[in-house]
């Protein structure tokens, strides 16, 4: 059996950053908060139910604005909690050794990130698909996506 892998390492803005594993806790709310922000996305798709791959989706089936709409449908605080749970397992990589991103006050323990928000919300979608993604893979849960897709078709 394969040890689990712990970490990742992402270059962003040209630094280079260590993203962890969620806590067991952390990582159950955040799928559960996120398959509930996530579901209606679905909505917004025309897809075939039996495509096997994202790559196998034509954009042409997909409703930007649809997405968009959904999106902006998230609150604040939901945001707010997602983005910070999403931060707080991100280190940078300097010369004394890893760094964490936010301090345990919530501000920014590395400098240069606090106004620099391409490379937050990079850092935020790597540390939630490094920590999420295999979940969805490896679980039941492909179905559920299946069965989303389907039920919002008719």
């Amino acid at each position: 059996m394969q040890a689990p892998i712990k970490y990742k390492d992402v270059e962003v803005a040209g630094r280079k950053f260590r993203i962890k594993k969620f806590s067991a806790r952390v990582g159950s709310f955040m799928i559960l908060k996120l398959t509930t922000i996530l579901a209606p996305l679905f909505s917004s798709f025309k897809v075939d139910p039996n495509v096997k791959s994202p790559e196998d989706i034509e954009i042409g089936d997909i409703n930007i604005t649809g997405i968009m709409n959904q999106l902006t449908n998230i609150s604040e605080k939901d945001f707010n909690y997602i983005q910070e749970q999403a931060l707080r397992v991100c280190f940078e990589h300097l010369p004394a050794g890893l760094s964490p991103v936010l301090n345990e006050n919530g501000t920014f323990g590395v400098e240069d990130l606090e106004d620099n928000t391409a490379a937050v919300m990079a850092l935020t979608v790597h540390a939630l698909a490094f920590n999420l993604t295999s979940f969805f893979q490896e679980s039941g849960l492909q179905g559920l996506v299946a069965d989303l897709i389907s039920s919002r078709q008719g």
